[in-house]
């Protein structure tokens, strides 16, 4: 994450951006930093949901990786 963020302002040409709230963005997606906890949250949040319906975890993967990515997603 350091990596990308020094990159971005050193003015290096990656896909990634810094958006207003600080968040790193690619594309659509947010960035989620290395916290198990955080990545934890968002996978259970879309396990419960209903409007995640999952009947395998490759659907699940595509509905998640729409809206986020991380390493080793």
């Amino acid at each position: 994450m350091k990596r990308i963020v020094k990159k971005i302002k050193d003015g290096i040409e990656v896909p990634f951006q810094i958006m207003n709230d600080g968040m790193v963005a690619m594309g659509r997606q947010l960035y989620l930093l290395d916290d198990k906890d955080l990545k934890g949250e968002v996978m259970g949040k879309a396990h419960e949901s209903k409007l995640m319906v999952h009947p395998s975890s490759t659907k699940m993967y595509r509905d998640l990786k729409e809206f986020y990515w991380w390493s080793n997603m």
